[in-house]
């Protein structure tokens, strides 16, 4: 018995030691989503040279943190679960309950013409366990590069991707059945956008560059709209200054009607600017950080509202190396924008 105790205790502080010692390496292209104050995360590259991952873990931002303090970011490992080994992946949430993370396309090891993946990958988080999907009807064709849009509560809307085919797929998360957009006005292909849910349950898409021709970038001033209910494409003409044409960037849209996009790469670079789009006149302004952070610069990051803070996560800076951490963006005013290392969620 005193074995047995012995060991048991060895085995428990064991496993204590690796959920307390948890921390994540580098990566970019990975996915996120955020479900009842937990932001998961989900495969990615973690080598600049493309070496896939299949870790999955979430941040508790229902408790402080400092982001200067690794020992007070209370980051979960739930790699041992199984999840998939893939990256360029696009992940929203569904379900009865919204507790189930849907993970979308994306590029594994086992199959480079993506044929042989399954395209929906799913979790459920209130019993911690990957389950397998159970698509009906036709199912879209893999794609990577690609970004979902949840609407009407169920549904989630995925267009076209790294792919010559412009085609819209719904897929009705309650039913776990797919159908495809009949509209014929649809804009030409594109991957590496971002796709942002309007109040008015129509869909904003922005940025990106060419599905095929990724030396074609998608004009900013000039972005597609696509209407849910009425399943028919428009353009929306944005004014004010131009954000520079670029992919790979992320995107938030604030409670009183700012789209919020951060970084991305173009032709030649990285980025590290700030634009803020008013989905009231469509109006594009720079947005004023006040403690810039000298060569942040990112791509193939996520980036996740918290209450009123910008959760940018992880990435790849100009020089090709993967950054490990979370950077704060206080977005609570309209006018000023700042970088902040601590945070306290609101009660």
């Amino acid at each position: 018995m005193m074995y047995f105790n012995f060991y048991m205790f060895t085995f428990l502080l064991n496993i204590i030691f690796t959920f307390a010692a948890f921390i994540p390496n580098g990566r970019f292209f990975h996915s996120s989503v955020l479900i009842d104050d937990k932001l998961y995360f989900s495969g990615g590259y973690n080598d600049s040279l493309g070496i896939i991952t299949n870790e999955f873990f979430y941040l508790d931002v229902s408790k402080p943190l400092t982001t200067t303090n690794h020992s007070s970011v209370q980051w979960v490992d739930l790699t041992y679960t199984g999840g998939p080994l893939i990256t360029e992946t696009t992940a929203c949430i569904g379900g009865k309950n919204n507790d189930i993370i849907f993970i979308f396309g994306g590029y594994s090891y086992d199959s480079q013409s993506f044929s042989n993946q399954y395209f929906v990958n799913q979790f459920d988080t209130s019993k911690q366990q990957w389950i397998n999907n159970t698509s009906v009807g036709n199912v879209p064709t893999n794609r990577n590069y690609t970004s979902c849009a949840n609407f009407n509560n169920r549904s989630i809307a995925i267009f076209s991707g790294y792919s010559s085919i412009n085609d819209l797929w719904i897929f009705n998360t309650l039913t776990q059945s797919w159908s495809l957009s009949n509209t014929t006005n649809a804009p030409p292909s594109r991957c590496a956008y971002y796709a942002i849910t309007l109040p008015d349950e129509n869909i904003l898409y922005i940025g990106g560059v060419g599905g095929i021709n990724v030396t074609v970038y998608m004009p900013m001033n000039n972005l597609p709209l696509y209407n849910t209910t009425s399943d028919t494409w428009s353009n929306v003409y944005t004014s004010g200054p131009i954000p520079p044409v670029r992919d790979s960037f992320s995107a938030v849209l604030t409670s009183d009607g700012r789209i919020i996009i951060f970084g991305g790469s173009n032709e030649t670079t990285n980025l590290g600017d700030l634009w803020i789009l008013d989905i009231t006149t469509f109006q594009w302004s720079i947005g004023n950080i006040l403690n810039p952070i000298t060569n942040l610069t990112l791509q193939g990051h996520t980036a996740t509202l918290v209450d009123n803070f910008m959760f940018v996560s992880f990435g790849e800076f100009s020089t090709g190396n993967l950054s490990s951490r979370i950077f704060m963006l206080d977005v609570s005013r309209e006018d000023s924008y700042r970088w902040v290392t601590e945070f306290t969620p609101n009660t």
